[in-house]
């Protein structure tokens, strides 16, 4: 029988006549009628005949199937297992069923089903015939439906999202192929794309991205509604058309179907092939929407399960997270749920866990009396009927302390009304309750202050009248507060316009701080008070001070302070008067002992000149330092701040001071710390003569060992620096309580008849002053015998070495030539003693001079006509008229043909020298004058000689030389005065002396190694003490020497000398007539 499948007459091929010759034509019909495979293979399997259904399924033609081998067509899965089963039938083995799957030409899959037999003629090799019949739909219904229930029950199994859609695809692929998907879900408003699953040949975004809802395939399926079949020619006709936008790479085919719950579409399940067109049918569309519904509802599912699990996680973390206690219980009290802090709580309230099930009602033991436990049982009874609660109870803790309690209960109402539990929370509130019990205390507190405030405090409303007045307003003003109640404030002010001002002033900031007005006491007086205010909503609130008795205080302290200030005007004054008188006298005695000093003296005459020229000097020092403190005191003496280096104002004190301590064999050394800068910014004068004060004292209160000036940092803060400026020395000690006397004016600490050593007391205590000053502080350490370390510290500004102003020795200026000194000068001065001294000094400096008495005189004498005079020298305080409105007098009537005029006057404060270049002269000299003053006017005011012709001679050129350079020397004195000036020279005299002598012996013995050395120390000590043309001239030897040039020699070194002698024997009276004024 041949029938079979679809031929019901032909069951089975085995009793067909066995041939192997080509079928006849009445077979070959009958089986290409049937639908079923039917195909007749050789012993070594190739293709003797297929029927046309067979040709058809397999997509080749007869042609291309006889003679091809089997295995060609056979799936790669299936064909081991169907050689062995036709090598056993070949053997004679019976093969009832036969099962394989075959591919078509584009390699599609054909499962069939059928039977198959073998037969062998003799002489040939055996060959077998199948009938099969095609089950691939029967097959992909199975898988289809056996994929359909996986994929329903993924959304039970998928741990998550991502999980289920990589699930999805491993079963979608079982049915269609799957090598380019994407799932897209949209938003219910279609406003975002998100493609949560995403596997790509040709890929152009990442998985997980989006992009806006716009006009893509995507958005075209969802607004279709629909499953799709697009071909390539679909999507450029659509795009043509404006109804697409291409995202991507174009496929050749696609298949689209939107995702479904309901009527809601949540998104799209979309595969596609980039090269084979013909990879999907039709059918897999169907197949494709069909999977789809179950998709839809797999990933809602699931996305519902997530969002509920978060929920639940967000709920779990505020119910475990808060520092509330949380529990619920059901109608009767039976506990269901509670949280972490409930539990702790309970347990330690109990000594017991607490558990599900438990009855609170019953087994409760957390309350400690009755009367909360019944309070507790009334909410938990009212709550069980369906009445929130809200409440608070007072408990004890384990400890025994007070414990707080804000308790709510509230039903759980589900959906149709009903509950069947209620949720209850307790908080902590013992903080807040406690201090709600301190607030209450502290309002017990206020109104007990309140009520006895001092000061009054009020409250107005919006009308002005009073609704709160403090108890104090009756000692105050006199009013009984109850009674003022309700009355306008504006009748309780002393002026009408007092209330009116303080409603503008109200007006226009908002509030009133220390108002200053006068209130009307009861008993019909004024009242001073100070008001401050602010406005309210409800009108203004404030309070008010009597400052009666303060107002009286601050004038008596005014009317005390005015009187300090002219009592401070007066000690000024008196100052200036006492300066100017002494001055005066001091001007006869120091002139005339100048004068007495240039006479044919015999030696006994000019050791008792120089007894009082010392003398005069000490007392000239002194009242310079008198003046100094004052200024000091009086604020009025200003500081010159500019850049400073302090290694050369080391090496500077090293060269004052070293001298005169190798005197008594001490060691004198000065050190600059490590970190200390370079360079600061301060006051230089006054900086050098606080060292100066201080070094001098070590020297003289030391008789052995070492005397040590040290300077180092101690802090830096933005752009300043505090310095420290120590000088330690192995003297003679101080103890701590004559230490605490040290810096008082006047002070010494050896009083006795007795005392070793000299001095006014003054020196420290305007080293103090200055100290302080210059932003710092001054102290000692120090005890009797261990020597002492005097310290202070000074506040610099941070300053640059490139600002600082220096001038090496290797560069000094040659000497300044005098000025023409041979000038007719008008000298006014009323006072006799002045005018002879003053004539005498101008007269040695080859002046011609007039003298006149009074101003009257002296306009008379300079407004003459053809009236000679170069310079006036101007007396300040004359009878009739002063020197200030002489001035002005000559001024006006000469113009500018007025020769200069220069005050010459006793007065001697710090703000003289600018009144009187303010009044109109030109230039300022104190008295007592001295004679290198004089020359230093005459040169600064009288035009300058010319210069000497060439014929004149050379040798006298140290006669013209200033030795003495005059501001190194007036630094001197300000620093420490005459004695310590004079005391300085002469002790260079002595040290170059001996240096001279040690140049005179090596210069003999030709030996310049050694004689380098000894010109440097002294061109290093010379510059220091304004020695200029000493200086220049060592400094000259010392540049030849070192450069080999040996010619000359003698004549420089023979100049050198001769500068040498010229300084011994001219200094001191260059030094006491250098003298300074109160004023430098």
């Amino acid at each position: 029988m041949w029938a079979a499948g679809s031929l019901p007459t032909v069951a089975d091929l085995t009793g067909l006549r066995r041939i192997t010759a080509p079928e006849p034509t009445y077979l070959r019909e009958f089986f290409d009628s049937s639908h079923d495979l039917i195909m007749h293979l050789s012993g070594d399997n190739n293709f003797l005949f297929v029927n046309k259904s067979g040709q058809e399924k397999l997509g080749y033609t007869e042609a291309e199937l006889m003679g091809r081998p089997l295995t060609d067509v056979v799936h790669p899965y299936y064909r081991a297992k169907l050689l062995y089963q036709l090598r056993r039938l070949y053997e004679g083995q019976a093969l009832n069923k036969l099962e394989t799957v075959l591919l078509t030409s584009a390699g599609r899959p054909v499962h069939l089903i059928g039977s198959v037999s073998s037969e062998q003629l003799p002489g040939q090799a055996p060959s077998a015939r199948a009938v099969l019949h095609d089950i691939t739909d029967r097959i992909k219904a199975e898988r289809l439906q056996k994929v359909y229930y996986s994929i329903a029950n993924l959304a039970i199994s998928a741990h998550d999202l991502p999980a289920l859609y990589g699930a999805i695809h491993r079963e979608l692929s079982k049915v269609i192929e799957t090598n380019n998907i994407f799932i897209a879900l949209c938003d219910d408003e279609r406003t975002e794309l998100n493609f949560v699953y995403y596997v790509d040949q040709h890929a152009y975004f990442e998985q997980g991205g989006g992009r806006p809802f716009s006009m893509g395939v995507t958005e075209y399926v969802i607004q279709q509604g629909q499953p799709l079949f697009f071909t390539q020619a679909d999507l450029v006709r659509l795009m043509r058309n404006g109804e697409l936008t291409a995202f991507g790479r174009l496929p050749a085919v696609l298949l689209a179907s939107p995702l479904s719950v309901g009527d809601r579409t949540i998104g799209v399940l979309t595969v596609q092939e980039y090269d084979r067109a013909d990879l999907y049918t039709p059918a897999d569309l169907d197949i494709l929407h069909f999977i789809s519904s179950q998709v839809a509802l797999a990933i809602d599912r699931k996305g519902k399960e997530e969002h509920l699990t978060r929920q639940n996680a967000r709920l779990s973390a505020i119910f475990e997270s808060g520092a509330h206690l949380m529990w619920s219980v059901d109608r009767s009290g039976v506990l269901i749920s509670f949280n972490r802090n409930y539990a702790a709580f309970y347990l330690r309230r109990n000594g017991v866990a607490p558990t599900q099930g438990l009855n609170l009602l019953e087994t409760e033991q957390t309350l400690d009396n009755n009367e909360v436990r019944q309070v507790m049982y009334t909410h938990y009874v009212a709550a069980g009927k369906g009445q929130s609660q809200k409440f608070e109870v007072n408990l004890r803790d384990p400890q025994g302390r007070d414990l707080w309690l804000s308790i709510t209960f509230d039903p759980i109402y589900l959906p149709n009304g009903s509950f069947e539990e209620i949720a209850a929370q307790a908080q902590d509130i013992t903080a807040s309750k406690n201090s709600q019990l301190i607030l209450a205390a502290q309002e017990e507190k206020f109104r007990s202050i309140f009520e006895s405030f001092q000061d009054v405090y009020y409250r107005t409303d919006e009308e002005g009248c009073f609704t709160i007045l403090s108890p104090s307003v009756r000692e105050v003003l006199g009013y009984d507060p109850g009674a003022e109640l309700g009355r306008p404030a504006e009748n309780y002010y002393w002026e009408p316009t007092g209330h009116a001002d303080v409603l503008d002033e109200l007006e226009r900031t908002g509030e009133l701080r220390n108002f200053e007005t006068q209130m009307r006491h009861r008993a019909g007086y004024p009242v001073n008070v100070l008001i401050n205010a602010r406005r309210t909503p409800s009108g203004t609130e404030g309070i008010a001070r009597d400052v009666t008795e303060i107002r009286r205080i601050q004038d008596d302290l005014r009317l005390a302070m005015e009187e300090a200030e002219a009592a401070s005007a007066a000690k000024t004054q008196f100052l200036a008067n006492m300066s100017h008188e002494l001055r005066t006298p001091m001007n006869g005695i120091i002139g005339m002992i100048d004068l007495l000093g240039q006479t044919g003296l015999s030696s006994e005459q000019t050791d008792y000149v120089d007894t009082l020229r010392t003398s005069s000097d000490a007392l000239l020092t002194i009242l310079n330092d008198i003046l100094d403190l004052s200024k000091i005191q009086a604020g009025k003496m200003r500081l010159n701040e500019a850049p400073l280096a302090l290694a050369p104002l080391l090496d500077r004190v090293h060269s004052l001071f070293s001298y005169r301590a190798s005197q008594k064999s001490l060691r004198f050394t000065c050190h600059l710390a490590p970190d200390t800068p370079p360079v600061i910014a301060t006051d230089e004068m006054r900086l050098l003569q606080i060292l100066s004060n201080l070094a001098a004292n070590a020297i003289k209160f030391t008789s052995h060992g070492t005397v040590s000036v040290v300077v180092s940092l101690v802090s830096t803060e933005n752009d300043f620096n505090t310095l420290r400026f120590a000088v330690q020395d192995s003297g003679i000690g101080i103890s701590p309580d004559d230490a605490a006397r040290l810096f008082t004016s006047f002070t010494q600490l050896d009083t006795t008849p007795s005392k070793a050593y000299g001095g006014t007391g003054l020196g420290l205590a305007i080293s103090k002053e200055l100290a302080e000053l210059l932003g710092g502080t001054i102290g000692v350490v120090s005890d009797v015998g261990e020597g002492s370390v005097f310290w202070f510290t000074i506040r610099c500004r941070v300053s640059s070495a490139l600002a600082m102003p220096v001038v090496p020795v290797e560069e000094l200026p040659p000497p300044t030539p005098p000025a023409q000194q041979e000038a007719y000068v008008l000298l006014v001065d009323d006072n006799v003693i002045n005018q002879k001294v003053a004539a005498r000094l101008l007269a040695k400096l080859g002046c011609q001079v007039d003298i006149a008495s009074d101003g009257y005189e002296a306009i008379a004498r300079a407004t003459a006509p053809n009236a000679p005079y170069q310079l006036i020298l101007m007396d300040i305080q004359m009878p009739g008229l002063d020197g200030i409105e002489a001035t002005r007098a000559i001024r006006a009537q000469l113009g500018a043909a007025s020769p200069p005029i220069v005050a010459m006057t006793a007065y001697s404060m710090p703000d003289d020298a600018a009144r009187f270049v303010q009044a109109g002269l030109d230039d300022y000299l104190a008295k007592p004058v001295k004679h290198q003053q004089l020359a230093q006017t005459l040169a600064r005011w009288v035009a300058a000689a010319p210069p000497p012709s060439p014929e004149e001679p050379t040798t006298a050129v140290a006669d013209q030389l200033p030795m003495l350079d005059p501001e190194v020397l007036a630094q001197l004195h300000q620093l420490g005065g005459a004695e310590f000036t004079a005391e300085l020279y002469a002790e260079f005299a002595q040290e170059a002396a001996d240096l001279l002598q040690q140049v005179k012996t090596h210069s003999q013995a030709e030996d310049a190694a050694s004689l380098r050395p000894l010109l440097h120390q002294l061109k290093g000590t010379a510059a220091t003490l304004g020695l200029t043309a000493l200086a220049t001239q060592a400094q000259t030897l010392e540049h030849n020497i070192k450069n080999g040039k040996t010619s000359g020699l003698t004549v420089e070194f023979n100049r050198l000398h001769q500068y040498f002698a010229y300084f011994l024997a001219h200094y001191a009276e260059q030094v006491t007539l250098a003298q300074p004024t109160a004023n430098s």
